[in-house]
């Protein structure tokens, strides 16, 4: 199973592939649509990670993308805690989850070991 991460915050990236690393999963990380586009296809993703805080990303568009190309990916978007508007969208763009950054970081060992 394969999970990519769509974050260019270099703290983040950082947990991410550590807990990666530490659970044995397999993990790509993009640091924006362009890059995620392009890895998007002939992978068979079971999990991307999207930080909607990257507007360079293009978060909610880039989720509508992934739905399309991988419709049985888990979408996991996370932002700040008063982004309310931000996680209300994330979710109606097809995520299947969005968190908190805190609660992001908190549960990242086990939605790691759930893929």
């Amino acid at each position: 199973m394969a999970v990519l991460a769509v974050v260019d915050d270099l703290v983040f990236r950082g947990k991410i592939e550590s807990a990666a690393a530490h659970l044995g999963v397999v993990l790509s990380v993009t640091p924006d649509s362009s890059a995620t586009l392009k890895l998007l296809g002939g992978v068979a993703w079971s999990l991307v990670i999207v930080d909607l805080d990257c507007a360079a990303s293009q978060p909610l568009e880039l989720i509508r993308a992934v739905r399309q190309v991988v419709p049985t990916a888990q979408i996991i978007g996370y932002c700040s805690h008063v982004q309310v508007d931000l996680q209300k969208q994330a979710k109606r763009a097809g995520c299947t989850s969005v968190l908190t950054r805190a609660a992001f970081v908190q549960g990242l060992p086990a939605l790691l070991a759930g893929t």
